[in-house]
């Protein structure tokens, strides 16, 4: 399963995201969010737009007995239901080349303001990507754009975990 084979790169991208004790923004739901609680005695609240997802990773969350910690919720992530700086970090962990290339800069943007210290986003290499997604749908996310971009919008720093980029921005540089 691609949750277990990328959990030591989930590891890494919360311990990157310095997320002890806080309030935690996971796009796209996945094990991200259990970890993040068993681990880090985090509260996070993951959106996805797939509520079979929400729901399946629900029951994990409460099998694992985290769920009080976890809030699961339907959100489009370009168009995030929350006041600015709601959480203390943002976490987009493999979730950005799901959505349409032409709103991923509008997903960033929602993370970017709902971020109080600093938000994250993984992506896979295109090694990675054509690893799990080679001959589907999705379109790998271009690095070097998304470097670019994020740089232009402040201090970020970047990061190779295994077969993923991850870049962290920090709000409070």
């Amino acid at each position: 399963m691609n949750e277990v084979r990328h959990g030591e790169e989930r590891k890494a991208v919360l311990s990157l995201a310095d997320v002890n004790e806080k309030e935690v923004l996971d796009i796209g739901a996945g094990p991200l969010a259990i970890m993040a609680v068993q681990d880090y005695d985090c509260f996070v609240t993951s959106v996805d737009l797939d509520a079979d997802k929400l729901a399946e990773f629900e029951g994990l969350a409460a099998d694992a007995g985290v769920a009080e910690k976890i809030s699961f919720e339907v959100a489009d992530a370009s168009n995030l239901p929350y006041c600015d700086d709601a959480f203390d970090i943002g976490i987009c962990f493999g979730a950005l080349h799901h959505v349409p290339a032409e709103r991923r800069e509008q997903v960033i943007s929602e993370l970017a303001r709902v971020s109080y210290e600093r938000f994250v986003i993984a992506e896979f290499t295109p090694a990675g990507f054509a690893e799990l997604h080679g001959g589907d749908a999705f379109a790998p996310v271009d690095l070097a754009e998304l470097e670019h971009l994020l740089k232009g919008m402040g201090n970020v720093s970047v990061h190779q975990v295994g077969k993923m980029a991850v870049y962290v921005f920090d709000k409070t540089c």
